[in-house]
């Protein structure tokens, strides 16, 4: 899947379950700018920054995206931050089935066409790989059932063609 470049509005945050706060500005964010109306293709993302194990204590952090139009402004505590895009391999799960990430990297692994392609930042940001949270900027507008509209996950890590330097 290529994902093209683009403008978001993210909200990080660092604590024990950081999953279970991180989304409440975005939510408030969205709904208050109907941005379902101003964007209706916004996409919604997540992904452990940082990774589990990295801090003490059980915390890590986790960070979300919600893409935008690039002139939009931004409430704090969240911030606005461009992507450059790429090429990642995608697999769809069903929340919360995280398990596959390793099938994933273990098809990309085994491909004879691509290579991952982690982000030098690593764990820091688990390696460039994003969470795809489906239909979930158009579930805020429909009053945010139970993990979006149907719980339907892409697992996107980066990968490129074997032998390139990109």
């Amino acid at each position: 899947m290529l994902l093209p470049p683009f403008t978001v509005a993210s909200n990080h945050v660092i604590g024990e379950e950081p999953e279970e706060s991180v989304g409440i500005p975005v939510d408030k964010f969205i709904k208050e700018t109907r941005l379902y109306e101003k964007k209706p293709d916004s996409r919604y993302f997540g992904f452990n920054h940082p990774n589990p194990g990295i801090l003490e204590g059980g915390i890590h952090g986790y960070e979300v995206w919600v893409t935008i139009p690039e002139d939009m402004d931004v409430p704090e505590p969240m911030k606005k931050k461009h992507f450059n895009g790429g090429l990642f391999a995608a697999l769809t799960i069903k929340f919360p089935e995280f398990q596959y990430w390793g099938e994933l990297e273990k098809w990309v692994k085994n491909s004879s066409e691509y290579e991952l392609n982690y982000d030098p930042q690593g764990l820091e940001i688990m390696g460039g790989c994003l969470e795809e949270h489906l239909n979930w900027v158009y579930s805020s507008h429909m009053g945010w059932p139970k993990n979006g509209i149907d719980g339907q996950l892409d697992l996107l890590m980066p990968i490129k063609k074997k032998g390139l330097n990109v």
